[in-house]
């Protein structure tokens, strides 16, 4: 009789512990969520190139305006200058934006075609405008040194003092102000070292 309580006591608790069985049907417990699919960024494959609307190179161009160019090509994209001079064969031509100016220097060949005149200077005061390796209005004095050996050509005097102009060579100059800052950048003709313009490339107009 004992045993036979034992036994029913076993069987009674092996029921107990079996897991329930869930059926389709009236089952209550939720499967697990599928995990979102990630995103994966994949780098583009298009072309880094520099905006050359806003590049120095030097002894060719300063943005669209190229060294060479014809003026009359230059004035149908830039519109009528805002300012200008002419005399002995040269123009200037100047043109405002805000507080900054371009000055275009164009001359005629007296051994050619006297009816074209070429850019053969473009000077810049805005800092937007910049060479491959980063230099532009606002660099100091020691960074143009770093990347260019300097000669200083003439000096005039500017509204913070004398100013500088520095020759690097490869068509290529630079004004400073009195304190050594980079206030204008400079793209001429390298067939010769830089020569100051005959008429005056710098903006009276300040803004």
């Amino acid at each position: 009789m004992k045993t036979n309580l034992i036994l029913a006591l076993f069987l009674l608790a092996a029921c107990n512990s079996r897991p329930p069985v869930v059926t389709d049907k009236d089952s209550t417990i939720a499967a697990p969520a599928a995990p979102a699919p990630v995103a994966i960024p994949v780098p583009s494959t298009e072309p880094v190139s520099s905006n050359e609307a806003y590049l120095v190179v030097p002894g060719k161009a300063i943005g669209n305006t190229h060294i060479n160019d014809n003026m009359d090509t230059v004035i149908k994209l830039l519109g009528k200058p805002d300012e200008g001079d002419a005399a002995m064969q040269k123009s200037v031509a100047i043109y405002y934006k805000g507080a900054y100016a371009t000055s275009i220097l164009s001359a005629r060949n007296p051994d050619g075609d006297h009816s074209v005149a070429k850019v053969k200077q473009i000077r810049v005061t805005s800092p937007a405008f910049k060479t491959k390796d980063g230099l532009h209005v606002g660099s100091s004095l020691d960074e143009l040194n770093a990347k260019y050996k300097l000669k200083q050509t003439t000096t005039y005097k500017g509204e913070g003092g004398e100013c500088t102009v520095w020759d690097a060579g490869h068509g290529i100059a630079f004004e400073t102000d009195a304190a050594g800052k980079c206030i204008a950048v400079i793209v001429y003709s390298p067939e010769a070292p830089y020569q100051g313009a005959y008429l005056n490339i710098r903006p009276s107009r300040k803004s």
